[in-house]
């Protein structure tokens, strides 16, 4: 790699406080392998803090200048939002810089970002799809996941400054800071799945079937890791592997990788041992008290929670709100909107949010929903069942239905 690609390119990555060790795991995988700071935004409320800058720059989302700031920050969860602007402050680094590089805080490279870089001289987008060979039909799912969640994993993207790059990121960034929500039952998934139409728009978007980028959880079935004797990896014995995403990574069972599900024949898999166990270690010694603190924007100006339905219902009605209002003052109109609609959590708990996992800890509860909904089924004939159910998947989603809210 010559010096004027290493000069012209920056990494970055972003998130919240909790999620700092991840990210300096990240940053010192950088530094070792391109001898580069990691740019680090901060997803939360400006505290002051230490921070290492020995091992990474370390940017204030509050510092960037972003328009409505609160408001994003108050409608979208901390997934939602800091993904939401990752297209705005790649356009922001791209003032500055002709290359850029971004990696989700939970990645690790294990080699140079070189064959990237190499991309990128070729192709103004460079994208990495989920997995490259279709699942087995005699999964239950087989391909839905990557239909509800997108074609391709936006932990990592890399772009240039040129006409294509710019303009991708200006129409992804429009979608982000109006439609970054987690809402997979109406196509949405955060600043994912906006990306798997990009295609359609951007024909020099540029594919990567790589298989040494973005090893995760989601790929593993199809690529098996071999070490050299210098310490570096291979995958399938052909590709370098160049950085690897520890997704929803396991600390206590290292070994089982994620816990998210996974086919049993590739958790514990021996090859993958090392790098779990080895990045495990690493998280913990970077382990700052920072990543102790609750993250900032969940909380109204007197310590009330902000719930995810809170979230949604004030989506619903923020047009309706003066310009000038913080979100986060709870006696502004925010705060009186959340007392009117019965909206505050009685015990500022965070909220933990069930998942298919979840379902057998459920079955008294889901027995007793059936029966109700069997009842309705018989009460309204299975036409109007139909569209009762129809109905009740458009109510899911609060900020649509705005005659729910007392404004």
């Amino acid at each position: 790699m010559n010096n004027t690609s290493k000069d012209n390119f920056c990494v970055f990555t972003v998130c919240n406080l909790a999620y700092l060790p991840k990210a300096l795991v990240l940053a010192e995988s950088i530094l070792r392998f391109e001898g580069k700071l990691l740019k680090i935004y901060i997803f939360d409320k400006k505290v002051n803090i230490d921070l290492p800058e020995s091992l990474a720059e370390f940017i204030w989302i509050e510092d960037v200048g972003v328009s409505d700031l609160n408001q994003m920050a108050f409608k979208y969860d901390i997934t939602e939002f800091s993904t939401s602007l990752k297209p705005f402050i790649s356009l922001k680094l791209l003032e500055s810089h002709e290359k850029l590089i971004f990696l989700d805080p939970d990645t690790c490279l294990f080699d140079s970002l070189a064959p990237v870089l190499m991309d990128l001289e070729k192709h103004p987008i460079v994208l990495t799809p989920h997995y490259t060979r279709p699942h087995s039909n005699a999964l239950p799912e087989s391909d839905v996941g990557m239909m509800r969640f997108g074609s391709f994993n936006l932990g990592f993207f890399a772009i240039t400054k040129s006409d294509e790059g710019l303009e991708f990121l200006r129409w992804w960034n429009d979608r982000c800071i109006r439609f970054c929500y987690f809402e997979t039952q109406f196509g949405l998934s955060t600043d994912q799945k906006w990306v798997s139409i990009a295609p359609c728009f951007f024909p020099k978007l540029y594919v990567s079937f790589n298989l040494g980028y973005n090893v995760a959880f989601w790929n593993v079935q199809e690529r098996n890791l071999s070490k050299l004797s210098d310490g570096k990896y291979l995958v399938n014995g052909v590709f370098p592997l160049i950085f690897f995403h520890f997704s929803s990574f396991d600390k206590v069972n290292p070994g089982r990788l994620t816990r998210r599900p996974l086919a049993e024949e590739n958790r514990n898999r021996q090859d993958l041992h090392e790098l779990s166990f080895s990045y495990k270690a690493a998280l913990k010694s970077h382990a700052i008290p920072a990543s102790k603190i609750k993250y900032g924007f969940d909380y109204m100006s007197n310590g009330d929670y902000i719930s995810p339905t809170l979230r949604r219902a004030y989506a619903s009605v923020s047009s309706e709100l003066p310009t000038d209002t913080d979100p986060f003052d709870a006696d502004g109109p925010v705060g009186k909107f959340a007392k009117r609609n019965f909206l505050l959590e009685k015990y500022p708990l965070p909220y933990q949010p069930n998942s298919f996992g979840d379902i057998g800890s459920h079955k008294t509860k889901f027995k007793l929903i059936n029966m109700l909904m069997r009842l309705i089924l018989r009460i309204l004939g299975p036409n109007r069942f139909a569209n009762f159910s129809r109905l009740l998947v458009y109510l899911s989603s609060y900020r649509q239905n705005r005659d729910l809210w007392k404004l």
